[in-house]
């Protein structure tokens, strides 16, 4: 008797939650159903919003693969126009992205093809300073300092190399900083360091036309 009496009010409690819930979506009916209809475009917005964001990043993907067979095809020209060219790179240097980066790269390159050595030199460190994280980072900064050579500045050249072989030390351009600033080393005199950077070179990159050349310096020094 005592389990039935149980029953009954574990039904009766049962019963009185599924009223409540009826009553209050009842009367709230209107109230839930504009919620839905909220979260529903919330989440239409932020899938149309990832879609958009991918589309306009694979449109800067496109373009500055456009702009960069551009600038290929100016290059072979005898009187080359760079102008709009480089109007629409520099529209593109924004933020971190890929596009972004190889758009400040390009105008170094482009800079440097016109010897407008100061402006490449900037062009290049701004494509780092982007973005450090690509492979970009220690080609633009290596270029600087080809830059910097070209206007006679070899202090912040030898720091550029440096900083490309401590920083990106395998990377694709690392022996040949390292390689350039033993050379630097060597120019201004200090036979002692150059030698024993063109031996660190031979050590580090053996495989390298930079490390064979650096181990037959290293030799006759």
């Amino acid at each position: 008797m005592a389990t039935k009496n149980l029953q009954k009010e574990e039904l009766t409690s049962e019963q009185k939650m599924i009223g409540q819930v009826s009553t209050f979506f009842e009367k709230n009916r209107k109230l839930i159903i504009i919620a839905a209809i909220v979260i529903v475009v919330a989440i239409v917005a932020a899938i149309v919003g990832i879609n958009v964001a991918s589309s306009s990043k694979a449109k800067a993907q496109i373009k500055i693969a456009s702009l960069e067979q551009r600038y290929a095809e100016l290059i072979i020209e005898e009187n080359p126009d760079f102008s709009t060219l480089t109007s629409d790179l520099e529209s593109m240097v924004k933020g971190s992205s890929y596009p972004s980066v190889k758009a400040a790269y390009l105008l170094g390159l482009v800079n440097y093809e016109q010897k407008n050595y100061s402006a490449a030199q900037s062009y290049f460190e701004k494509a780092y300073e982007l973005n450090s994280k690509i492979y970009l980072a220690p080609v633009s900064l290596i270029n600087a300092a080809s830059c910097a050579e070209d206007q006679g500045n070899t202090a912040k050249a030898l720091e550029l190399y440096n900083q490309v072989s401590s920083d990106y030390p395998e990377s694709g351009v690392a022996a040949k900083a390292s390689f350039n600033a033993a050379r630097i080393y060597l120019q201004q005199g200090n036979t002692q360091l150059a030698q024993a950077s063109f031996a660190q070179v031979a050590t580090s990159y053996p495989n390298s036309e930079y490390g064979k050349l650096a181990k037959n310096l290293a030799t006759v020094l």
